[in-house]
């Protein structure tokens, strides 16, 4: 068995992993806001888990169930957002409606990964898959501690 082809899905799950400490660490610090984006991460984390399962194991079928919980996350984020909610970002503060444009890119690739998992599209997911983790390594570079 080439392992060597399954290292970039063994790297996102070590990171996985540990993305709940830094949320954790978060919600501590914004008791208010950090628990809704705890929660989205949260939700986010067991899609991942899912894409990397049903990528590994050919079968997009697992992906659709998964995700409108994370939908439903993000809804609470936009609707705590819209009732004046602070959610204050742990590094970068000030550049909150950066933080939006990148969080808004992110859910319309993850649907577009979703209409692929759909169709049965294995390569267009896991391009996709790699997408979206590039995106959450820069996101929290950029804005978390």
């Amino acid at each position: 068995m080439n392992l060597r082809r399954f290292l970039p899905m063994i790297i996102v799950l070590g990171v996985l992993g540990t993305c709940s400490v830094g949320i954790s660490a978060m919600s501590q610090a914004n008791p208010e806001g950090g628990m809704i984006l705890k929660e989205e991460m949260l939700a986010l984390e067991q899609v991942f888990e899912t894409i990397i399962d049903a990528v590994i194991f050919d079968n997009m079928e697992l992906i659709k169930p998964q995700i409108p919980p994370f939908h439903e996350a993000r809804k609470r984020v936009e609707e705590a957002i819209s009732a004046g909610q602070k959610i204050q970002l742990p590094k970068n503060k000030n550049k909150f409606k950066e933080f939006v444009k990148l969080d808004d890119k992110f859910h319309k690739d993850l649907e577009t990964l979703e209409e692929a998992a759909e169709k049965g599209q294995k390569g267009v997911v896991k391009d996709l898959t790699h997408k979206l983790f590039d995106a959450c390594v820069a996101c929290h570079e950029r804005f978390r501690k």
